[in-house]
């Protein structure tokens, strides 16, 4: 039987700061007798005439690839490669939808999850001092992660301060939850695999990156209803989702993320996400194989 060939994919400059998770993927697809290697998102040429084939400058002969994992934020390529036949974990609509705030909050509010009052807006909304809330407010870059591209605006005037350096689109919020809490929960193939407590005493955002601190969180049976009902809707295969936790300890969906963080996970468990993942992937191409058979 052929060997299944996969690639993992991410932007350049990510690729040494993930580089530990990258090598633990290898290993353990090299376990289950699958072949993945890593590509720069810079160095990836697509031929959209015949997507199957992905040619970066170091490789001379055109390579097939049977999978992908796109760690990259570019849910388009998803995209490509699925008109293609290639299996992309994640699938190309829940990286479309984990990559932009506006979606997944549009998507999960059809489904009734509890979430903060969210609007997309474009910036020169707040151009007009009529519509500006008197009201505390996070503003947010739909399209940023990690906490990046999230502000905090006191007032009017510190909004009108804020909207130069401002992305042209945004999602609005108002300011909700406990200060500097959420929860990462993340999930493979649909299944909880673990879920971490992010909390900063510093900052309104709990990311560790910013200097939130973490711990391992067992959720309760009334949250993972909440979560089954995400996972009932729409089939993740690797996403994290965060969620941030209201006065009464309830939860509030924040964002999801397509190419998740594990940082913390592995800090704060002896659970290897990389492996539940490879297997996962493995089982779902024999599911495949199975299918065209």
């Amino acid at each position: 039987m052929e060997k299944k060939r996969g690639l993992v994919i991410y932007k350049q400059h990510e690729i040494t700061r993930n580089i530990k998770f990258i090598n633990m993927l290898q290993q353990h697809c090299l376990n289950m007798e699958l072949h993945l290697e890593v590509m720069a998102y810079e160095q990836l040429c697509i031929h959209l005439s015949n997507p199957k084939y992905l040619v970066g400058p170091l490789i001379d002969d055109e390579l097939h690839y049977h999978f992908v994992i796109n760690r990259s934020a570019t849910p388009w390529l998803n995209e490509v490669l699925e008109l293609a036949g290639i299996r992309c974990f994640n699938t190309a609509y829940v990286a479309r939808i984990a990559n932009d705030k506006r979606l997944s909050h549009a998507v999960l509010s059809n489904i009734g999850i509890p979430m903060l009052s969210s609007t997309a807006v474009h910036k020169h909304f707040f151009l007009n001092d009529n519509k500006i809330s008197k009201e505390r407010m996070i503003i947010k870059d739909p399209l940023g992660k990690g906490g990046t591209g999230v502000k905090l605006a006191d007032d009017s005037e510190e909004i009108h301060e804020l909207v130069t350096s401002l992305n042209d689109n945004l999602l609005v919020q108002p300011v909700g939850g406990q200060k500097g809490k959420d929860l990462r929960v993340y999930i493979v193939g649909n299944h909880i695999i673990g879920a971490i407590l992010r909390e900063s005493a510093t900052d309104f955002r709990a990311n560790v990156s910013m200097g939130g601190s973490a711990r391992f969180y067992e959720l309760n049976q009334s949250e993972k209803r909440l979560i089954s009902f995400i996972t009932d809707a729409i089939h993740l295969d690797f996403v994290g989702i965060d969620f941030l936790i209201d006065n009464d300890g309830n939860l509030l969906f924040n964002e999801m993320e397509d190419a998740v963080g594990c940082r913390s996970l592995y800090i704060h468990s002896a659970i290897d996400i990389a492996e539940i993942f490879v297997a996962y992937i493995a089982k779902e191409l024999e599911k495949e194989d199975t299918r065209k058979a």
